[in-house]
């Protein structure tokens, strides 16, 4: 025999608990164009920004600066980007920054 109930210590009657509650997920409503959304990434990957600038003055045979890991991902409603902080503090004065 399986107990499912709790037993009330008063009464000694067993009292069926109730289920628990369900989370309801809802999705986010998607970014607008021109909209911009800035979050922390706590994940490991260098920013897309210092690749472009890092692969640009390889093909020009010029010094080839250092890539920094990104801290910041950057989305708005085509593209999702890896920014470290010197270019998000770039990128910050293009499109309307969204807060969710």
């Amino acid at each position: 025999m399986m107990l499912t109930g709790q037993l009330d210590l008063f009464t000694g009657v067993t009292a069926e608990a109730a289920p628990p509650a369900v989370p309801v997920r809802r999705a986010v409503a998607p970014l607008g164009p021109g909209e911009v959304l800035y979050t922390a990434f706590r994940g490991q990957g260098d920013c897309d920004d210092c690749w472009q600038v890092q692969a640009a003055a390889d093909v020009e045979g010029g010094p080839v600066p250092f890539r920094r890991r990104a801290t910041t991902v950057r989305k708005t409603a085509t593209t999702r980007t890896l920014l470290c902080e010197p270019h998000k503090l770039d990128r910050q004065d293009t499109g309307t920054e969204v807060e969710r």
